[in-house]
């Protein structure tokens, strides 16, 4: 989206409150965004609204505000060429620095939260030519294969919605498979992995699940996923099947499971060159590191197909996203910017909000940047803390930040620390990516590295939690789901289905919120985040979301979901996190009411100041195992 759609935005929400003395709400400025980018009627999505809601209602509504604004008969066809005349006709926007000034004004309203997949829609996301045309091209064709590659928060799943939202418009069917949301036993038995894999696209489908009626024991459970997909889904569905599989590095780490997984989806994609069923099989495979794992080269999906690997944004593209933010930054300014941050797409979104929002000149945020006080000290924490929890992983990181020069590591410690995003893979060698990196992680990584155990002693001592161990603060939210057990005993597949769909919408968020899931709980998740204040910000749209799409579903599909907060020190081993800190975690949890978040004290005093809360109880409650503690119920209805 270029600067015009911002400035007709701002240019029809003038319009409207002058007419009605009311700004357009954000139901209406997602619609009239949608339209102006080109998407018809039946394409505009709004989470929490039916698409009959949409095209029958809240469209209709607001071409008539729009017709009664302009004068003109505004329509999905028209819209946005009606706003284009009479904004050439304003005087007092046909000056392009007015224009850009009023523009500027406005953008606070049209600023998305940087964080987890950018909107489909958002003038904020920046095609990489020429990956995404081709991208396009290669997922409508039968039997096609995408290998989306990049480090973390490099816009995998941005691509992957894109392509998978182009699909839809193309008359395929889509479902994304986050391996993020896979309970770590599922990763013990191939048998349990796979037919969880083939539940969660048929839920995803909204299909009954029928796994029993496709599953022989002495098949084995390849075949009989296989038999599952060509027997069943695709034939059920009769169009093509876009699959996208997200976060499968979550699988590297089990190479029994990785072997034959990854041997299956091969075979699917060689069987499309051959049966018309399978042509309707369509996969998009999202990872963030380098295939570690050693796999046949005759069986590995990782070597054929389209390979989309992400670059960092290149010049003329952060000038362009800066462009978007109404900002016009000097080459010099550019060029500081880019030794800095590299073209990192989500660290550079986070420094231009921070220039709108914050009114932060660049200059101070450069300066600032490596620093605890600067915009990126919330990022730069969660990357020391993931660090602390591998010494290897850390101390190799130490060498790379030490030398001005390339140097070679193990392949396994060079591919995880370029998933991180922390170095380039040049060859057999790797390079540390940015001067943040350099100047934030010099000194921290020495003193930290002093207070971790050897990789033997931390072996010795897995069962215990080591004393000498440092500690990390963290903010941990447990959720669950209201009378769980009785609604799956009493409907189990519906209530499975909305699970994985909670649960899905729940880690996107807790993404955007700069949170990290570290496995799922019965119908929950355990989520950390090392800002407590957007460990309530992210509790708060989880459930404001959650409540505004139970709207629109009928009421065996509703679930009614308890979040619990509470902040302290505690000890992480690789997805799992101990301490009391977890324990009083998931009491807080037990107590909140439905559909509510419950906080300890120390949350509270911790983001009182920062945020608005609606706290409708404060008492002492005594929990299981821990204690009497005073607790905050907060309410967002």
């Amino acid at each position: 989206m270029d600067v015009e759609v911002l400035e007709l935005i701002t240019f029809a929400k003038h319009l409207v409150i002058n007419r009605t003395q009311n700004p357009l709400d954000q139901v209406q400025e997602a619609i009239l965004r949608q339209a102006l980018l080109g998407a018809k009627l039946k394409e505009i999505r709004i989470i929490g609204y039916s698409e009959n809601t949409v095209q029958t209602i809240l469209a209709p509504n607001l071409w008539k505000l729009l017709s009664d604004a302009t004068g003109e008969r505004v329509g999905i066809k028209t819209v946005r060429l009606i706003l284009q005349e009479l904004f050439k006709k304003q005087n007092k926007f046909n000056s392009s620095n007015q224009a850009l000034e009023k523009s500027q004004e406005t953008l606070n309203f049209e600023l998305e939260l940087p964080g987890g997949q950018v909107n489909l829609f958002s003038p904020f996301y920046i095609e990489r030519p020429p990956i995404e045309s081709q991208a396009y091209e290669e997922i409508i064709k039968p039997g096609s294969l995408i290998r989306i590659k990049g480090p973390k928060q490099m816009g995998k799943t941005s691509l992957m919605a894109r392509l998978l939202n182009h699909a839809q418009r193309q008359g395929c069917r889509t479902v994304v498979v986050n391996f993020e949301l896979t309970d770590n036993e599922v990763f013990a038995d191939l048998n349990r992995f796979l037919r969880r894999f083939c539940a969660m696209v048929a839920d995803d489908l909204q299909l009954p699940m029928q796994l029993n009626q496709y599953w022989d024991e002495e098949l084995g459970s390849k075949n009989n996923c296989t038999n599952y997909f060509a027997r069943y889904l695709l034939p059920k569905l009769g169009q093509p099947l876009v699959l996208g599989l997200d976060a499968v590095d979550r699988i590297f780490q089990h190479e029994k499971i990785a072997d034959d997984f990854f041997g299956l989806l091969r075979a699917w994609h060689e069987k499309s060159k051959q049966i018309e069923i399978w042509k309707n099989l369509h996969l998009i495979i999202a990872h963030g590191t380098e295939v570690y794992i050693p796999l046949d080269i005759h069986q590995s999906p990782f070597n054929v197909g389209l390979d989309a690997k992400l670059p960092e944004l290149n010049t003329q593209q952060v000038q362009e996203l800066a462009r978007r933010h109404g900002f016009k930054l000097t080459p010099f300014e550019i060029e500081k910017l880019m030794e800095m941050l590299g073209g990192h797409p989500h660290l550079l979104r986070v420094a231009f909000y921070k220039m709108v929002r914050e009114k932060i000149s660049l200059k101070q945020i450069l300066e600032d940047a490596p620093k605890d006080t600067g915009i990126y000290a919330d990022y730069l924490r969660l990357h020391l803390w993931n660090l602390e929890k591998y010494p290897e992983l850390a101390q190799a990181f130490r060498t790379v930040v030490e030398s001005e020069q390339p140097i070679e590591l193990k392949s396994k410690l060079a591919f995880d620390l370029n998933s991180m995003g922390l170095v380039y893979l040049q060859g057999n060698q790797v390079e540390i990516r940015k001067i943040l990196y350099r100047e934030y992680f010099r000194d921290r990584l020495k003193s930290s590295l002093l207070t971790l155990p050897s990789a033997e002693k931390r072996l010795e001592n897995l069962e215990l939690i080591p004393e000498q161990t440092r500690n990390i603060l963290a903010a941990i939210m447990f959720t669950d789901v209201k009378d769980s057990a009785q609604k799956h005993h009493q409907n189990q597949e519906p209530t499975l289905a909305a699970v994985f769909r909670d649960l899905n919408l729940m880690t996107r968020l807790c993404q955007q919120f700069e949170g990290q899931v570290l496995k799922s709980v019965g119908d929950g998740l355990l989520m950390y985040f090392v800002s407590v204040v957007k460990a309530v910000q992210c509790a708060q749209e989880i459930q404001k979301t959650l409540i505004t799409a139970a709207s629109e579903l009928p009421s065996d599909a509703v679930l009614e979901h308890r979040i619990g907060i509470h902040l302290a020190e505690v000890y992480f081993n690789g997805n799992d996190v101990y301490g009391d800190g977890v324990n009083i975690a998931a009491r807080l949890q037990v107590e909140a009411y439905p559909r509510g978040i419950c906080i300890s004290s120390m949350v509270y005093e911790a983001v009182k100041r920062h945020l608005g809360l609606n706290i409708i109880k404060s008492e002492f409650r005594e929990l299981k195992g821990i204690g009497s503690m005073q607790v905050y119920q907060i309410s967002v209805e």
